[in-house]
Order: structure tokens, then C-alpha cells, then sequence
């Protein structure tokens, strides 16, 4: 009993994990699984990459060795099972236990094995060979097997893709907090530096005036001394009992007294000089400091808010630019210009005057009361005479409060809580960076990402079409200090 359980046991070591029979005919991969060679050969043909189906291991080539002691195995055992429990108790699997025949076909509605007296227990089914139905199953397990390990293969590829990513964002989160560190480092150390030398130049403006202050009451107290010292010699000279004697000394006493009035009239006369009363600079210490500071701050701000301006050689005719060439507005009629190539013709777009190709720049533009409107940056290819569908990124109003943007052909819309009243643009030209802000209280709004490969130019645009409706000009904000 112990030995046919121990064949038993050996028995599922050698079956085919494809066909789950005894191995036929036994191959060994690389990898070091066998299988039945017509079974990996039906694998295979079905892969472009061959692989064990076993442990997934993917190979170059479709190689593999024909495993002959394991086949000589496989014999021996099953000679062993057949003298231990008789020649039919290998095959004994093979009979009908209700009327002991072979099972010979298959019943594909109820997919069991059956023997030909079976049949009528299974009305209307059908009904294939044992080999048929093997075959068709094997097919099917095979053609599954295909997609299961192509789906495998799909996952694994997003599984890696998605680690690629993570990573990714790992690494730029901590290149963007260096980033942020290194901004706000600039400012701790702008506005410490400032911080220590106020105080620096108080604690010298009061060692200053202490110092003054000192020398003069160690001189007052010196002055003291010398008087009371003389007020005692004045008390002493009174109480002389003696007439003779105190007419004797009262000459030399007076001369020395008349030197001590002197001083004290001198002190009557330099009363306010002997004083000092030196105050510390109020307005340097205790004025509008941050204030102050805020506007030498300006010095560091990498991008600071860029002082723009229009160019008229760009604006379409219609529109009207002001004198100092900060607002445009619609002036719902067409002028005559010179036709300088640069101008637009078709959309009422106009540019700043200053290109950029390198570098960190932001701008502002009021847009209050604003029903319509256009602010972004443009390359300098930009169609001046048609639609120029692929040249900007821009923020767009449209219809009092529907918000989009423009990213070359995309489009994209903004749903804002709030209307802003003043549009901020910030472009990294290095990093690929053009980003929009409720300049208010600098809330973000959107951001595009691109390569930049040509200048670029702010770009404006107070109205889409008809401007009597959307008569608010638009303004750029200078920061005046």
C-alpha cells in the first residue's frame, strides 16, 4: 500500500502542466520544467516570445532537450503499478463505474466522460470521442493560455510603466521642493540680513549717545564733588569760634571761595549745554519697516512683475492703444495702418514689445468688467493674417463667465469660484512653463507644459469680435514704488 501510494505521489510529479496527463514523450527548458513535447510545441506556436508556461520565463530561441531518463522513468513505474495491483489497475480510471466498459466519449453538455451505454441517459446532448474531445479542449485551454499570458504580459508592461511614473513623480516632487526651499531661502536670508543690520545700526546709534551721556554726567559728577567739597570748607570757616583767628584767614578763604562762585556761575550760564539730551532716530526704527523692505525686496524677486508694454506694429486696426501703451481696448472701427508684416489683420491680437528666449518672466493684466478677453503668450511664427490655431498658449473669457484654455489646437475648460479681477501669466521659458494665476491672491488657475524653440511674446486681446458690448479696456499693471 505504501509503495502505490508512493507511485501515486511520483505520478504528479510527472505530468505534463498542460495537459495534466503523464508525460509523453518528456522535453526539458531552460528553465528546467518539463512537458509533453506535442504540448509545448502547440504553446509555441501561438507565442511570438516562447516561454514556460510553468514559471512565465520568456527564451530567445524555442529550445529544448528531450529528457530520456525521465521518459525510462515514467515506464518504469508504470511496469511497477501494473505487477502490484494487476495489468488493468492503471486503466481502472478508464471504465464506467456504473457499467464497468471503457469510457469512450464525451458528453459536451454535461462535459463528463461516458461510456456508449450512457448514452441514452443523455438525451439531445452531443456527444464526441474521447481524442476529439481531448483535442478540442486542449485547443481551447491553449488559445486561452495565449491570452492569459498576453494579458500577463500587458499588466506587467502598465505595472512597469506605472513604476516609471511614480518614480518620476517622486523625483520631480523633490526637485520642486528644493525649488521652493531654495525661493524662500533667498527671502529668510534678504530679509535676516536686513533684520540684523537695523539692529546692528541701533546698538551703534545708542553706544553713540550712551557714550556722549556718560562722559558728560562723569563730568557733572565730578563738578558735584568739587562743590560739596567747597560747601564743607564754607561750613567748617563758620564755625570758627575764635574772632582773631577767623579774621586772620579770612582773606586766603575768600579767595578761594570766589573761584567756587565763578564755577557756579558758569554752571548757571552753560546749563543747557551741560545737558545732553540726544534722542534715538524714531522714524529709522519705528516706521514703516516692512514697507521699506518689501520695496528693496524688488532687487531679489526672480521673476518680478515685468513693467510691459504694447507694440503698436502688431496691434490690429481696430484696436486702440493708449498713449503710454499699457491698455488696449476695441474701437469698433477699422483704422487705416501701415501694413507692417507683423500686424495682425484677421484676429484682434496685439503683443508686448518685448520677446523672450531664455529666463523666468511674469506679467499682470486688469480685467475688470472684462466680458471677454484673451492674455497668454504667442511664438513669434504666430499667423498674422488668418486664425492662428497653433501658435499660443493663452486663458480665454468668453460670454461674461464661461473660462477656457488654449494650448496650440487643444482646448480646455475652467470651471473658477471666483471672477478674477486681474490676470497674472508666469512663463519659464527653460523649464517649458507657461501658468496662469488669479493675481489677486495668486491662486492658481492652470498650467501648460511644452518645449520652447523660438521667442516668445505676451499676447492680448480685449475682445473676440463685436467690442461695444466689452468696452472695458485692457490693462497692464505696473507695480509703481
Amino acid at each position: 500500500m505504501a509503495a502505490s501510494k508512493h507511485a501515486g505521489d511520483f505520478m504528479e510529479e510527472v505530468t505534463c502542466p498542460v495537459c495534466l496527463e503523464l508525460l509523453y514523450f518528456p522535453v526539458t527548458l531552460e528553465c528546467g520544467h518539463n512537458f509533453c513535447k506535442s504540448c509545448i510545441d502547440r504553446v509555441w506556436e501561438s507565442e511570438k516570445q516562447p516561454s514556460c508556461p510553468e514559471c512565465r520565463e520568456e527564451f530567445t530561441s524555442r529550445n529544448y532537450a528531450v529528457n530520456r531518463l525521465l521518459a525510462n522513468v515514467i515506464k518504469r513505474v508504470q511496469i511497477q503499478c501494473q505487477k502490484e495491483e494487476g495489468p488493468n489497475s492503471c486503466q481502472k480510471d478508464q471504465l464506467c463505474m456504473e457499467h464497468k466498459i471503457r469510457l469512450e466519449l464525451f458528453c459536451k453538455e454535461d462535459e463528463s466522460l461516458v461510456c456508449s451505454l450512457c448514452v441514452p441517459e443523455h438525451p439531445g446532448h452531443t456527444f464526441f470521442t474521447v481524442q476529439k474531445a481531448l483535442e478540442m479542449y486542449k485547443d481551447n485551454l491553449a488559445t486561452s493560455l495565449s491570452r492569459t499570458q498576453s494579458t500577463l504580459k500587458h499588466l506587467k508592461e502598465i505595472k512597469c510603466q506605472q513604476e516609471m511614473k511614480i518614480a518620476e513623480i517622486t523625483a520631480h516632487a523633490k526637485s520642486l521642493q528644493l525649488h521652493v526651499t531654495s525661493e524662500f531661502a533667498k527671502l529668510h536670508q534678504f530679509l535676516q540680513e536686513k533684520e540684523e543690520n537695523l539692529v546692528q545700526q541701533l546698538k551703534e546709534e545708542e553706544t553713540g549717545i550712551l557714550k556722549e551721556m556718560e562722559e558728560n554726567l562723569r563730568k557733572i559728577k565730578e563738578d558735584i564733588n568739587a562743590v560739596q567739597e567747597s560747601v564743607s570748607n564754607i561750613q567748617l570757616q563758620l564755625q570758627q569760634q575764635g574772632t582773631l583767628t577767623f579774621l586772620k584767614e579770612i582773606k586766603s578763604f575768600l579767595e578761594r571761595y570766589v573761584q567756587i562762585i565763578c564755577l557756579k556761575n558758569d554752571h548757571k550760564e552753560d546749563d543747557r549745554q551741560r545737558v545732553v539730551a540726544h534722542c534715538l532716530n524714531l522714524g529709522t526704527y519705528k516706521g514703516p519697516l516692512a514697507y521699506g523692505v518689501w520695496k528693496e525686496m524688488r532687487s531679489i524677486l526672480n521673476p518680478g512683475l515685468a513693467n510691459l508694454v504694447l507694440d503698436t506694429k502688431t496691434a490690429h486696426p481696430s484696436l486702440i492703444l493708449s498713449e503710454d501703451l499699457t491698455s488696449v481696448k476695441h474701437g469698433n472701427k477699422r483704422q487705416v495702418l501701415p501694413a507692417y508684416p507683423e500686424r495682425f489683420n484677421k484676429r484682434l491680437y496685439v503683443l508686448g514689445s518685448e520677446g523672450f528666449i531664455s529666463g523666468r518672466h511674469y506679467w499682470e493684466v486688469e480685467v475688470k468688467n472684462k466680458t471677454d478677453m484673451l492674455v497668454g503668450v504667442a511664438k513669434e511664427s504666430i499667423d498674422r493674417s488668418g486664425d492662428p490655431n497653433n501658435g499660443y498658449w493663452a486663458l480665454h473669457l468668453s460670454n461674461e463667465k464661461t473660462w477656457h484654455v488654449y494650448m496650440k489646437t487643444a482646448l480646455k475648460y475652467l470651471e473658477l469660484r471666483e471672477m478674477p479681477q486681474k490676470i497674472g501669466t508666469y512663463l519659464d521659458y527653460d523649464g517649458g512653463q507657461v501658468s496662469f494665476y488669479n493675481a489677486d491672491n495668486m491662486s492658481h488657475l492652470d498650467t501648460f507644459t511644452d518645449t520652447f524653440t523660438e521667442r516668445l511674446y505676451p499676447i492680448f486681446s480685449p475682445c473676440h469680435n463685436d467690442g461695444s458690448k466689452n468696452a472695458e479696456p485692457l490693462k497692464l499693471f505696473h507695480l509703481k514704488l
